[in-house]
């Protein structure tokens, strides 16, 4: 059993103080009850330091090497190798024995959770081809002339948010069997937020051309100037948008409509528009349709213009990071 440092400094007090009794270490080990081996080493601790405090441990040497830890953390960014149990069978293969616990360890060290990955559609070889030749066309773009737009679907009671579960009690969000959905098409620059436009009917060939007349062109005047054509209208390439209706109306009404490669949600900033608003919609206790529209459009009149100046800035990187990754997908 370890002495308590009081007890140290009296087998001190007991052998070596001008004030005490200068006893052996045999009388000192019987007066504080202990081994006289005990006696002899904190006798030479005092003499070699003058310190009889416990010595910070060291603990227990780590199991890996820094190589073995930058090689579980590079496993781990494999997208084939998803789980602890991989990572371990493959550094058995080349004669590196650790626990999953210690493998859990050193991933938890580098700030690594294990959570499910982001869904993402599955991009062709075309598909990266035609992403990674457009970024490079789109080098000198002046996005500031751009609108960009999209459509959304907001269902209510499916707008889920986070909660607190306690354990052996968690929380349930009923949800029914066909909710009452909202379809939104919205648009902004770096101007600002444009208008949005609710419905509840699909989006065909003939209702886009009604949104563009109520929403795109008002937006367009607003941000810059009745009469000016000096900006871009941007869409992704759903069939509606490429119609011959929607192609003949917005050539009508001199739209330049700019180039934009399939499959790319990740690289249209509005997307990050559609989370944050879902995201704040799940925090109110919506019932109806028109509770619904009314809570949607009040939202986006909230966001701070500010946002859309950064989303806007944003496009160089996005860019930037389609070249970097050879048009394979990029996280925003």
């Amino acid at each position: 059993m370890t002495l308590s440092v009081d007890k140290r400094y009296e087998i001190v007090f007991l052998s070596q103080h001008p004030m005490g009794p200068r006893l052996g270490v045999k009388a000192v080990a019987k007066e504080v009850k202990c081994a006289k081996n005990t006696v002899q080493y904190w006798l030479k601790r005092w003499k070699d330091s003058k310190d009889l405090t416990d010595a910070k441990r060291t603990g227990r040497p780590r199991s890996t090497t820094e190589k073995v830890d930058q090689r579980i953390v590079d496993l781990a960014n494999n997208e084939k190798v998803t789980t602890t149990h991989n990572i371990q069978r493959v550094l058995k293969r080349q004669n590196v024995q650790i626990s999953q616990e210690t493998i859990r360890r050193r991933l938890k060290e580098c700030g690594a959770k294990f959570s499910l990955p982001i869904s993402k559609p599955l991009l062709t070889e075309r598909h990266r081809q035609k992403r990674f030749q457009w970024a490079q066309s789109m080098n000198d773009m002046d996005w500031n002339r751009v609108i960009f737009s999209d459509e959304t679907t907001i269902r209510l009671n499916q707008l889920k948010r986070c909660v607190w579960n306690l354990p052996g009690r968690r929380k349930v969000s009923r949800t029914v069997k066909h909710p009452v959905k909202v379809n939104v098409w919205g648009c902004f620059s770096c101007n600002g937020f444009g208008r949005i436009y609710c419905f509840r009917e699909n989006l065909k060939a003939d209702l886009l051309c009604k949104v563009y007349k109520r929403c795109l062109l008002p937006t367009a005047r607003d941000h810059f100037g009745r009469n000016s054509m000096n900006w871009e209208f941007q869409e992704d390439n759903d069939p509606k948008h490429l119609s011959k209706l929607a192609k003949e109306w917005k050539t009508k009404h001199r739209i330049q409509r700019m180039d934009w490669p399939s499959m790319s949600p990740d690289i249209n900033p509005i997307e990050n528009v559609w989370k944050l608003l879902k995201m704040n919609l799940a925090n109110k206790n919506l019932r109806t349709y028109k509770s619904l529209v009314s809570a949607i459009k009040k939202e986006w009149k909230a966001f701070p213009k500010d946002l859309t100046t950064n989303l806007v800035r944003s496009m160089k990187n996005r860019v930037s990071d389609v070249i970097s990754n050879n048009g394979d997908f990029i996280m925003y």
